[in-house]
């Protein structure tokens, strides 16, 4: 569920970051390239909700093929030392992402192009299932 949900979200924001020209559909080599992330948002039906909180930062990575992306909390605080405590580990686990898989496209929508992901590595197993 949460594969789906993130790789949902970061295709929908990589379409939107993608040049919009009037009338001109969004193609996939258009997606080509490192895209810098402006917000992440999940949406189901009429809910929206914020996995990571409402300021995020990060990079999505599109190659012909494959995908990386990394998402961080933009808000979350900086470590007091190299090693973390175990409180610190927590809060930086659970305030990011980060995944890579292959991606194949499956149709051309309103927003742009709707992209179908398969995660094979995550920052946490938990991204996978």
């Amino acid at each position: 569920m949460n594969k789906i949900l993130l790789a949902t979200a970061a295709f929908t924001l990589v379409v939107a970051a993608a040049p919009l020209c009037a009338q001109q559909a969004t193609t996939k080599d258009q997606l080509i390239g490192s895209w810098k992330v402006l917000s992440l948002k999940a949406t189901t039906g009429d809910k929206v909700s914020y996995p990571l909180g409402e300021h995020v930062t990060g990079y999505v990575t599109v190659t012909p093929d494959r995908f990386w992306l990394l998402f961080v909390d933009a808000t979350r605080k900086a470590p007091a030392a190299a090693t973390l405590t175990d409180a610190e580990a927590v809060a930086m686990m659970k305030s990011h992402v980060a995944w890579t898989g292959k991606y194949s496209t499956a149709e051309q929508t309103p927003e742009g192009i709707k992209l179908t992901a398969r995660v094979d590595a995550a920052s946490s197993q938990a991204s996978r299932v």
